[in-house]
């Protein structure tokens, strides 16, 4: 639902919480503003939260549901035409690039797929159904899926990909290129994924998200038009550094296409130092510093620090 209404922050209207010296406050951005702005983006590091009053969003009864499904070989005509398509969409479209090895059960081979999916957020059907065509005849997927369904089966259909116990690892990147050079590297990475349990995500942000003032909250970056993210999940420990590793060099390679911020929920880091720095990192320099502040006001002792965290002044 980003493109359509932002993220869940964007949609929070006010929030009660617990200091860590017990004081009860209320925030919004009528009172104790500056809170407000940090809650939104910056997790549990100002207090335990009591209470959220979000506005509320109707949702239609049957949801225009979209999976074209591509083989290797027609990764780069299907990105080619994403990055066009891309540019004229509605805010009620909401896609979302993924390139992974499907489950066993879906018998789909063992080679990776390139699924974009999309939601088409709107009562009026016809809108996506219109905006689909464009894309299925700038790129004719190998296989496709387009129904409508009730929004709680759509937002659980990847449920069975993160099994409870797994074991994971992530990395996120924010660009705003799709040209050539980056395709090239996006494929030469992706072509490496023979097997499951490891995915790469590319959403298209814009719409609502986008025309959010980037000082309105303390998420990190508002302008850039992708956001990638890898993942890995996994069940036996012997695992665990071949595949981060993969994470980390698919991190590394966009590293020349990278704009400022990453997003917190997609951060991985080996040691409480990486955290450290990766959080600061994740904020940039301005926004960090106006955490640190209100860290130093509602929590100096940092009581509050199982989490991304952000460290008060030292006393």
């Amino acid at each position: 639902m980003t493109r359509t209404a932002g993220l869940s922050l964007d949609q929070l209207l006010a929030a009660d919480l617990v200091t860590a010296s017990g004081e009860h406050l209320h925030a919004s951005a009528e009172e104790n503003a500056e809170l407000f702005w940090g809650i939104r983006g910056c997790g549990g590091n100002f207090g335990v939260i009591t209470s959220f009053t979000f506005r509320s969003l109707p949702i239609p009864a049957g949801l225009l549901g979209a999976n074209f499904l591509y083989r290797p070989e027609n990764w780069r005509s299907a990105l080619d035409a994403f990055e066009q398509w891309g540019r004229e969409l509605p805010d009620e479209i909401n896609p979302i690039i993924s390139i992974l090895v499907m489950p066993p059960e879906m018998e789909m081979g063992d080679a990776p797929w390139l699924i974009i999916g999309c939601n088409c957020f709107g009562e009026d059907e016809r809108i996506g159904r219109e905006q689909l065509a464009r894309l299925r005849e700038a790129a004719p997927p190998d296989v496709e899926d387009l129904r409508a369904l009730p929004w709680t089966e759509w937002q659980s259909a990847m449920d069975d990909l993160f099994p409870t116990g797994s074991r994971g690892y992530w990395k996120n990147v924010s660009f705003s290129r799709l040209d050539a050079e980056v395709v090239d590297v996006l494929l030469d990475f992706a072509s490496e994924l023979t097997w499951q349990g490891t995915g790469i995500d590319i959403h298209l942000m814009g719409g609502y998200f986008g025309r959010v003032d980037e000082d309105a909250t303390a998420f990190p970056n508002r302008s850039a038009r992708f956001w990638l993210n890898v993942y890995g999940f996994w069940h036996d420990p012997a695992e665990d550094e071949r595949l981060s590793a993969y994470a980390r060099k698919v991190y590394a390679a966009m590293q020349p296409f990278a704009e400022h911020g990453e997003y917190i929920n997609f951060l991985g880091a080996e040691t409480e130092h990486d955290l450290v720095a990766a959080t600061r990192r994740a904020y940039g320099p301005e926004k960090y510093q106006r955490l640190v502040a209100l860290k130093d006001r509602y929590d100096p002792e940092n009581l509050f620090r199982l989490n991304h965290n952000i460290a008060p002044t030292p006393a």
